[in-house]
């Protein structure tokens, strides 16, 4: 079943940040790159949308008002129709404690932003080979 959800959904991706312009720019890199892509600017009941859409991976920003990304990525990893979806994490500076946090509680990897569009694609592909 997981191999079929994988090979039927592969170009779903969700972007969560609370940055418009960031959300922006990657949602047009994807797109333009064939991806069927979702933005949520709020992470605030962001569980059951992404419930709704099943996306095959989830980019979400770790430094967001309310509620923040790794807070939400415990939820994700709690969830039993989300657990498995790969889960890259955003961030604007490289810090150890927030990348070591996320690692632990379940996400695949990190990208710094501004992220250059072939890194961007790369970790994305690498993530959703079948």
């Amino acid at each position: 079943m997981l191999g079929l959800y994988v090979g039927v959904m592969s170009n779903k991706i969700a972007v969560i940040d609370d940055e418009n312009s960031i959300l922006e720019v990657i949602e047009n890199i994807l797109k333009s790159n064939g991806y069927d892509v979702k933005t949520y600017n709020e992470s605030i009941g962001i569980i059951d949308k992404l419930r709704e859409y099943l996306p095959s991976l989830i980019l979400l920003d770790i430094h967001m008002p309310s509620k923040n990304g790794i807070e939400v990525l415990k939820e994700i990893r709690k969830d039993p129709v989300l657990k498995k979806i790969p889960v890259v994490m955003l961030t604007v500076d490289v810090s150890p404690a927030d990348i070591q946090k996320s690692m632990l509680y379940g996400a695949n990897t990190y990208i710094l932003k501004p992220a250059k569009e072939k890194d961007i694609l790369e970790v994305i592909r690498n993530l959703l080979i079948v």
